[in-house]
């Protein structure tokens, strides 16, 4: 199994990109966590794949969304659970309760329950961007008032911080669709088995799955980089206007889905490389990786990096330059996706 794992870092210069449930009638207040007295931004998971979801959406019109039904308890809400259609539902997996008919049978003749979930571990997997160090959080007072009446007072949390996440993406699931009927795994029911076999889908028996063609499963991981890689999004941008997209990018293609780059951004008041922590993972992952490092940094980002990353013999680019390099490697290496 392959995955292109790394780590990435996000420059906040003076923003708001996360905000919690507020205090009071007048202030909103950013999420963090505290640690004994220190406090970090973060911004969660589930809004970074939100910023991901809409930047591709805008950069591929072509690749239709998975829409989002609502089911009958008050909260309950799903999309489509339709990874043959969606590249959604495919890279970022699902869950949503589905009814078969009786007696219906899957590929193998097996019976299929007739009230069942599909679920769809995502491929995809994201961390909570959090700042790497602690950050001391800016309340900024206003006043809405316009000519003639009383004033109305509001307040807002800001932060300046370097967020750092973490991401996998697990190649070998990628269009590989399971109707084994276990936590997770049941991705197709009876109609979806039946609209794969109608599609000529590769059925692996041995996996108990039916799979896209390589060209379309590269396709809609690299329509899923290129979104990466010009991420946007974020709260407040009205008044904190941040570029959310990376400023620094470290990844690679390994056989395990651990990530050796987790600590990769020290915990320095300024962004800082740690390189002793870039050593040691090229030196302990070295059976596992199966590509280059790509490393992408923006000028004006941890400069100081530049330098010892020029003598290890470490090729920097741009960080839209270094997704591209992945997608080019990604079309070269099909066994990647086996």
């Amino acid at each position: 199994m392959s995955f292109l794992t790394g780590t990435y870092a996000i420059y906040a210069p003076a923003s708001a990109l996360n905000n919690g449930e507020g205090s009071g009638d007048i202030k909103a207040e950013v999420k963090t966590i505290r640690v004994q007295r220190y406090e970090y931004p973060y911004v969660s998971a589930q809004s970074g794949r939100y910023w991901l979801r809409g930047t591709a959406e805008r950069l591929t019109p072509e690749r239709t969304m998975s829409p989002i039904a609502r089911g009958k308890g008050k909260q309950q809400s799903f999309t489509m659970g339709d990874p043959i259609t969606y590249w959604d539902d495919d890279l970022l997996g699902y869950m949503r309760a589905e009814k078969a008919d009786k007696g219906e049978t899957d590929a193998d003749g097996k019976k299929i329950k007739s009230d069942g979930t599909l679920t769809r571990i995502s491929p995809f997997r994201t961390g909570t961007l959090v700042a790497s160090a602690p950050t001391e959080i800016v309340t900024d007072f206003g006043v809405m008032v316009r000519g003639d009446g009383n004033p109305v007072l509001h307040a807002h949390e800001f932060y300046r911080a370097t967020l750092v996440g973490q991401f996998s993406l697990d190649l070998s699931a990628v269009g590989t669709f399971s109707y084994a009927d276990r936590s997770g795994q049941r991705n197709l029911g009876a109609e979806g088995i039946r609209r794969a076999q109608e599609a000529g889908l590769e059925h692996l028996t041995d996996r108990a799955a039916y799979r896209l063609p390589l060209a379309e499963r590269v396709g809609r991981v690299a329509d899923l980089l290129r979104a990466f890689a010009r991420l946007e999004g974020g709260a407040k941008q009205t008044l904190h206007y941040t570029d959310v997209s990376p400023a620094f990018i470290c990844m690679a293609v390994l056989r395990g889905g651990n990530n050796p780059f987790g600590a990769l951004i020290a915990p320095t008041p300024l962004p800082e490389l740690h390189l002793g922590v870039l050593d040691e993972s090229v030196t302990a992952y070295q059976d596992e990786f199966q590509s280059p490092l790509y490393i992408g940094l923006r000028q004006g980002f941890m400069d100081a990096a530049f330098t010892p990353l020029a003598e290890r013999a470490i090729e920097v680019v741009h960080p839209r330059a270094a997704f591209d390099a992945v997608i080019a490697d990604l079309a070269a290496h099909a066994e990647w996706f086996a």
